[in-house]
């Protein structure tokens, strides 16, 4: 019995994800051996250290959750604009055509958006990175010139955050976390 709550124990802090599936298909015949072929689905183990851990893990589990159909949307916004911009050819009507595509989107995200706490916000900052491969300072800098890029980067900066910053899923354990929590709730 005490073996029981020992094992009970060690996987209480342990999440494992797995596909909801097991797909068997068609057999292969090679010299008289008949071969089932099947799927298996991929089986990521999170091991936390401490019940803390598991619950940070379930805070960035809402956030993600909460923040990625905006990257996605960011991703749309921006293929947009750009087949747009390939069309016109003066750079003044691109530069109207980005003033008025940027009220736009202001007019359309600023509520959503400031209903984002910071912590939130530094999510979503990874994410648009992840979800175009340029950071959000740069999209800033492209679209709205480097002075607008500067200020939302100083404003940025005043919340701890950082414009520039990179999602790198090797080596920082959250946007490894961020990853899994994106693969198995938003299946591609």
């Amino acid at each position: 019995m005490k073996y029981f709550f020992l094992l009970l124990f060690c996987f209480s802090n342990t999440l494992v994800y797995c596909s909801d599936t097991l797909s068997i298909s068609k057999f292969i015949i090679i010299n008289d051996d008949t071969i089932f072929t099947s799927e298996i689905p991929q089986l990521d183990i999170i091991d936390f250290k401490n019940v803390n851990d598991k619950k940070n893990f379930y805070k960035l589990k809402r956030r993600v959750i909460k923040v990625y159909p905006f990257a996605l949307k960011t991703k749309v916004k921006i293929d947009n604009i750009n087949k747009d911009l390939l069309i016109i050819s003066k750079k003044r009507k691109k530069k109207r055509y980005t003033r008025k595509v940027a009220k736009l989107i202001k007019d359309e995200y600023t509520i959503a958006l400031k209903k984002l706490t910071i912590k939130e916000g530094g999510i979503l900052i990874k994410l648009i990175y992840r979800e175009t491969g340029i950071s959000t300072y740069d999209i800033l800098k492209e679209y709205r010139g480097w002075f607008n890029a500067f200020l939302w980067q100083s404003f940025a900066k005043a919340y701890d955050h950082d414009l520039r910053t990179l999602y790198d899923p090797i080596n920082i354990k959250e946007d490894n976390y961020i990853e899994l929590i994106i693969k198995k709730e938003f299946k591609k």
